[in-house]
C-alpha cells in the first residue's frame, strides 16, 4: 500500500473532505516525500502527544492516523510543546493524516458508532449549516431500543445507566429529571452544540440531546426549554471509534501492520 491509495480512501470514503470545517486542521497534515511512498505499518490515535510520536519513532511507524491535530487552528506563536514534536518529527519520515470533524460526520464515523455503542435506533440525520450553500451531517436523530419485554420506554436514568457501562464512564453531567421519559434523542459525536443546535433538536421533536460538552449557560438553556442534555465522554468515544476504524483499515490493506494507540485522556476524575 502506498500513501496515495490510503489517502484517497481516508479522503473520500473514511472521513470525507466534503465534510471539512473551513478552519480547522484535517487531511494529510505532515508528510515527506511523494504519493508513492510505501506504507507497512500504520498507528491510530485521539491526539498528537508526545507519546504517541516517540512510540511512532521506536517502531518504525510509517503513518500516524490521528483525530485531533498537532495544533488546532492558526496561530500566532509556537508553543514548547509543538516545538518539541516539530523537532521530533523533522528528523524522521513519519506522515500524519488528520480526520478531524468529516470522520464524525461520515458514515461508519464517531456519531454513528456511537449511536451503535448505546443500542439507539437511527430515524434520521441531524444537519447544521457550516456555509450558506452547506450542510453536513454531524449528529443522528435516534431512539433508544429495550431489551426488556416487560418495559416499552426508557427512563433518563435508564440511558445514563446504559452510558456509564457501555463508555465506561464513572461520573456522567446530565440535565433533566432522571425518571423522564426518553423517546427521541439527538446525538452529536462531537462539540458542536449551542443554542440554535438545542433549538432545532427541540424543534423536530427531540426529547434529549448526547454530546461531548455541556457547560453552565447551555445547561440552563437546556432546562429552559425543557430538553435532556447528556455529556457523554469525548476521548472515549473517539478512542471506541478508532478502534472500529483500525479493523476496518486492516481487512482494507490486509498486508499492512494497523494499531491503536492509546494516548490516554488528558481529563483526569478525582474519586
Amino acid at each position: 500500500m502506498n500513501l496515495a491509495e490510503i489517502n484517497q480512501l481516508l479522503n473520500e470514503k473514511i472521513s470525507p473532505k466534503e465534510y471539512k470545517i473551513k478552519s480547522e486542521v484535517y487531511g494529510l497534515h505532515y508528510s515527506e516525500g511523494n504519493g508513492q511512498k510505501i506504507i507497512k505499518k500504520v498507528i491510530l490515535t485521539v491526539d498528537l502527544n508526545l507519546e504517541v510520536i516517540h512510540y511512532a519513532i521506536l517502531n518504525k511507524i510509517n503513518l500516524i492516523i490521528s483525530h485531533h491535530g498537532l495544533f488546532r487552528s492558526s496561530f500566532k506563536n509556537f508553543n514548547p510543546s509543538l516545538i518539541k514534536k516539530l523537532k521530533l518529527l523533522s528528523n524522521y519520515p513519519i506522515s500524519i493524516y488528520v480526520l478531524n470533524t468529516p470522520f464524525v460526520c461520515a458514515e461508519g464515523g464517531i456519531s454513528e458508532t456511537l449511536m451503535n455503542i448505546l443500542y439507539l435506533e437511527l430515524d434520521d440525520i441531524f444537519k447544521i449549516q457550516i456555509k450558506s450553500y452547506q450542510k453536513i451531517p454531524i449528529g443522528r436523530i435516534c431512539h433508544p431500543e429495550t431489551f426488556d419485554l416487560k418495559k416499552s420506554l426508557l427512563t433518563l436514568e435508564n440511558i445514563l445507566e446504559r452510558i456509564k457501562i457501555n463508555l465506561k464512564m464513572s461520573q456522567i453531567h446530565y440535565v433533566g429529571t432522571l425518571k423522564r421519559i426518553i423517546k427521541k434523542i439527538c446525538l452529536i459525536g462531537g462539540e458542536f452544540i449551542n443554542e440554535s443546535v438545542l433549538t432545532k433538536a427541540k424543534s423536530i421533536g427531540c426529547d434529549c440531546v448526547i454530546s461531548f460538552k455541556i457547560d453552565h449557560h447551555l445547561a440552563g438553556f437546556a432546562r429552559d426549554i425543557d430538553l435532556v442534555l447528556i455529556a457523554v465522554s469525548h476521548y472515549q468515544t473517539e478512542n471506541i471509534s478508532l478502534r472500529k476504524l483500525c479493523n476496518i483499515l486492516s481487512l482494507e490493506y490486509p498486508k499492512c501492520e494497523f494499531s491503536l494507540y492509546d494516548s490516554n485522556d488528558p481529563q483526569q476524575i478525582y474519586t
